[in-house]
């Protein structure tokens, strides 16, 4: 071997330690750039859903050439979400929506609340992940990262990180990024459980009036027992405001007014995010909930309301219904997806046992 192949053996490792100190470093740079910003907002009280937005974007920038997948679970790992959809990730759901095929690595993981971070390497070919293999080879994706971080429900949320083979970061820098978005989510789980025990002191949203959503989740869930006891019905309004532009509080107020005007006073309402509102109601028929979509709708159409940019915006509405589902988390995640099959289009549609329809005429 000469003696320039052997000064070139030498210098590789070297040259691969300063690139990966330099990236440290300026991913370092980033976190302390971010990270003010984040725990401001924090204890801003900003929504807990722009709070897990900022941390998201926030991971999703320090990581800016590898793909950030972000999932919930509950503690039984039997229900599994996707809180935000992308034309990446779109293809893991089924016709409704819905996340059912869950590689056995990922279901293992979320179980095992000991084990904070988990590293994969060759999961095209690994057995436990074979669900997703379509998902693998139309990406690209060769490794993964995963953290988790559980909330004082008991609620399982995990960060998966995928690398492709071109742009493949060293294990360090994929851990010190995760480190962080997982110290910022758990940060945010402790605002969510200060929240709960301030409840009682500030049950409602300042800007609106309306419950917050503690107190809507357990006045609703009380709604739920007696219906339980007295065999009725009720139903729950996921209302998505489709305007994209930041909430201006005053058309929110009007916007609330005209759906107080048309519901009954023991309905609730409460502000779940800023661009959600949800709704619970008792009801006699399935038909009763469309009577409610159809009056909000149209009270929103009246030309008072033209210069009002949110209403102008529209709403898109779903609906679900007890006993069809038995608990407000299950009521919640239908309605959010009915509200979902809609796009970018005012109007309402109704889950009904996994399907999506115009009107409950057409149920049986």
């Amino acid at each position: 071997m000469s003696n320039d192949a052997s000064k070139r053996e030498l210098k590789e490792p070297a040259l691969v330690k300063n690139r990966t100190v330099s990236l440290e470093h300026d991913m370092l740079k980033k976190i302390h750039s971010a990270t003010p910003h984040i725990l401001q907002a924090l204890s801003q009280g900003t929504l807990l859903r722009s709070l897990f937005n900022r941390a998201e974007a926030n991971l999703k920038a320090l990581l800016s050439h590898s793909y950030c997948l972000f999932i919930t679970c509950d503690k039984h790992c039997a229900n599994w979400y996707l809180p935000q959809q992308d034309s990446t990730n779109r293809v893991l759901l089924n016709r409704h929506g819905r996340l059912t095929s869950i590689p056995q690595a990922v279901i293992t993981f979320a179980a095992s609340l000991s084990c904070p971070m988990r590293y994969f390497e060759g999961i095209r070919q690994a057995s436990d992940w074979n669900v997703w293999s379509s998902f693998f080879a139309d990406n690209a994706f060769e490794e993964v990262a995963m953290t988790s971080a559980v909330d004082h429900h008991g609620t399982v949320y995990l960060a998966l990180v995928f690398q492709k083979q071109a742009h493949r970061l060293e294990e360090s820098l994929i851990e010190l990024a995760l480190c962080h978005h997982t110290a910022l989510i758990r940060a945010i789980f402790e605002r969510e459980k200060a929240d709960f025990l301030l409840l009682e002191e500030n049950y409602r949203d300042p800007s609106t009036g309306l419950l917050r959503r503690h107190s809507f989740d357990n006045s609703f869930n009380i709604v739920l027992k007696d219906s339980r006891r007295q065999f009725q019905r009720a139903a729950v309004f996921s209302i998505r405001l489709l305007s994209s532009s930041k909430v201006d509080e005053g058309e929110l107020k009007t916007l609330v007014d005209v759906i107080r005007d048309t519901v009954r006073d023991n309905d609730l309402v409460a502000r779940y995010d800023e661009h959600e509102l949800v709704m619970g109601i008792r009801i006699q028929h399935h038909s009763d909930a469309e009577v409610v979509a159809e009056k909000i709708l149209t009270s929103l159409n009246l030309a008072k309301f033209q210069k009002n940019t949110l209403i102008n915006g529209g709403v898109a509405i779903g609906i679900a219904f007890y006993p069809e589902h038995s608990s407000l988390r299950s009521l919640h995640q239908a309605a959010l997806l009915a509200a979902g099959v809609l796009g970018r289009h005012s109007g309402y549609r109704l889950e009904f046992h996994g399907e999506y329809y115009e009107t409950s005429a057409a149920f049986y």
